[in-house]
């Protein structure tokens, strides 16, 4: 019988032990080249917290949801897949005992109901009292004084009613006052016209009223519509007048006397020659 050759038997390969997410990271970050001040300064961690992540070195990190963070972004910018490495080291973190823990959510105290209703109604129980005794000063003083607004000869409560009634003429009087500026501004308001600008290309744009108000003054991009009511005649000023077009009254204005540098000054409202 022959001996069986030992060199004929399969030899026994060693199985590779599994790389730890922190040597991954550190030996994919020789790979690209990078030194440990390039990464510090793209993830903004001290170089104590780098060395801990790329060691696995637990205790030295801050809480797990930090360091995945600072895992995830390292992977980014090693352009790593992440997805494995971070449930890798979840796992590792797992072995270790170290869990995600909730933070932790400070309420504030309950408020004090009564402490605030004592806070609020205090000073305006100080305030009533104090109106309360002003008006008893005063009616005690109206009683002694002939006031302005007072006859003595008559009680506190008609001589109120006479000062109020001797009143209403100088308010009516104020009040058609109001009511005259109110029908003003309606009657402006009746006058006002408005003027329409469809502005397909990009064009500066700057328009008057007939009381010099400046309506608008601006830079408008392509496709804007403008609707700007005030007191015709209009003044537009154009900055591209062949990228504008505008209308007034329901009718397309003409725009006449182009630069040669695209501008252009039109005058709406004047019984301009308008196209249908």
């Amino acid at each position: 019988m022959m001996s069986k050759n030992l060199s004929e038997e399969p030899l026994q390969q060693p199985v590779p032990e599994k790389s730890s997410p922190g040597e991954i990271l550190r030996r994919t970050r020789k790979e690209r080249g990078l030194s440990v001040e390039d990464v510090i300064a793209e993830l903004g961690v001290t170089k104590a917290t780098l060395s801990a992540l790329e060691s696995d070195d637990f205790d030295r990190l801050p809480s797990p949801l930090f360091v995945k963070g600072y895992a995830k972004t390292y992977c980014a910018l090693l352009g790593l897949a992440d997805q494995d490495l971070l449930e890798s080291l979840e796992q590792s973190m797992s072995e270790q005992g170290i869990h995600q823990r909730e933070p932790a959510i400070k309420f504030p105290p309950a408020p004090n109901k009564i402490g605030h209703f004592f806070k609020n109604a205090l000073p305006l129980a100080a305030l009533t009292i104090l109106v309360v005794i002003i008006l008893l000063l005063v009616i005690q003083a109206a009683d002694k004084i002939k006031l302005p607004f007072f006859d003595n000869d008559k009680p506190l409560l008609d001589s109120a009613k006479s000062a109020v009634l001797s009143m209403k003429p100088a308010m009516a009087s104020v009040m058609d006052q109001e009511f005259d500026g109110l029908d003003v501004k309606a009657d402006k308001q009746d006058i006002l016209q408005t003027l329409i600008l469809d502005v397909a290309q990009q064009s500066w744009v700057e328009v008057f009223d007939a009381t010099g108000d400046l309506l608008i003054a601006d830079l408008q991009p392509s496709g804007t519509q403008l609707e700007i009511s005030g007191e015709a005649p209009f003044k537009v000023s154009l900055g591209y007048a062949q990228g504008v077009q505008i209308r007034y009254g329901g009718k397309v204005v003409p725009v006449l006397n182009i630069g040669t540098d695209n501008t252009a000054v039109v005058n709406v409202g004047l019984d301009a020659n308008l196209e249908n």
